[in-house]
């Protein structure tokens, strides 16, 4: 059994945060490439992927896979997860304490997956990973270099399906996102 599928199994059997080891189906862990230098890390999953226990195949993850595509990327080359891996209840936000109860889930993902880039799909990843006080819509589209890492931070495209300002704009982040990825030689 690799690291990253060692790591999985513990994830599974989480029980730090009852409210939500109670309402879900699964943990969601992360699906695509492990050994990608790309990592994608979204805010928490939704009600589909607490059902298929793989993260973004609800309508924003099928926007994202889709509009990647348009640009000649595919989805499965690089990894992809959550900040949390359990669907909160009712899709709410989630709690400074289970984002604080996965941290170490996250970093050690991170550690295992040893990404040159990580997009940061909201807020969430964007404050735990980079900055508590940066706002999305500040630096979205914007390379941030830090700890060996450059982070791109996004929209979430669950944002971008219900306002059109923030639909056009992530449409250009994913297109500055494939230009980034040419210029570091990871396309």
């Amino acid at each position: 059994m690799s690291l990253i599928e060692e790591l999985r199994e513990e994830v599974s059997g989480c029980r730090r945060c009852p409210e939500l080891v109670k309402n879900r189906s699964q943990v969601v862990f992360g699906d695509g490439n492990p050994f990608s230098r790309v990592l994608m890390i979204g805010e928490a999953p939704g009600v589909e992927e607490d059902q298929q226990g793989i993260p973004f195949v609800g309508r924003a993850g099928r926007f994202l896979t889709e509009e990647l595509a348009k640009i000649g990327i595919d989805r499965k080359k690089y990894y992809i997860t959550n900040v949390l891996k359990c669907r909160p209840p009712e899709n709410r936000d989630p709690t400074a304490e289970e984002i604080a109860n996965c941290a170490g889930f996250l970093g050690a993902q991170l550690a295992l997956i040893k990404p040159l880039i990580i997009v940061l799909l909201g807020r969430y990843g964007l404050q735990e990973l980079v900055k508590k006080t940066f706002k999305i819509s500040e630096v979205h589209g914007k390379p941030i270099r830090g700890n060996g890492v450059i982070f791109f931070p996004m929209y979430h495209p669950a944002a971008a399906l219900r306002d059109p300002r923030v639909k056009e704009a992530f449409i250009l982040d994913i297109k500055r996102f494939r230009k980034l990825l040419e210029r570091e030689g990871i396309l």
